[in-house]
């Protein structure tokens, strides 16, 4: 006797979108709290601040980054979600916003996991080296990542914009 779980609703895949963008933020404010109580008791180290100058360095890099792996990824994802489509002659509208829903999901988290990864090294920047500094670049990146919320306007825009490009790409 098999037991099929029940699928999951595209409301439930944006809260659930929603809570890990919240969390991945959430990581980054929890540190970044945990080092100005912690770390920014003495004073700036002497010599040159290697690991501050190299974290904003990536954080600058990073930045570019999202902008690019992240939708090279989920565009081969939507290509390929579409062929299979196609071929499999499955044109159900709710399983197919499902599984772009998933592709945006993946999108977001790579992209974000991009942003909080330079956030965190610009944080071990502080508490090493105890520059000031490196708050710059944890405080853009946690400004995009707030601006990354996976909204139903965002989800829906992306998709539709997805869709526009692979039928111009796949035009008969």
């Amino acid at each position: 006797m098999s037991r099929e779980l029940p699928q999951i609703t595209l409301q439930q895949r944006q809260m659930m979108m929603t809570v890990i963008w919240l969390a991945l933020i959430m990581g980054v404010v929890t540190f970044g709290m945990i080092v100005t109580f912690i770390g920014l008791k003495e004073e700036p180290g002497k010599g040159l601040p290697v690991i501050t100058y190299l974290g904003m360095g990536l954080a600058a890099l990073m930045l570019v980054l999202r902008m690019i792996i992240p939708n090279m990824i989920a565009r081969n994802q939507f290509t390929q979600a579409m062929q299979e489509a196609r071929e499999e002659g499955n044109q159900d509208e709710e399983q197919m916003l499902g599984t772009f829903y998933q592709i945006f999901m993946v999108r977001m988290i790579i992209g974000l996991a991009l942003l909080e990864g330079a956030a965190m090294i610009n944080l071990v920047a502080v508490m090493v080296e105890n520059q000031k500094l490196a708050f710059i670049p944890v405080s853009i990146l946690l400004l995009v990542m707030i601006a990354s919320m996976p909204t139903k306007s965002k989800l829906d825009g992306w998709i539709r914009n997805q869709m526009e490009n692979y039928n111009l790409e796949h035009q008969n």
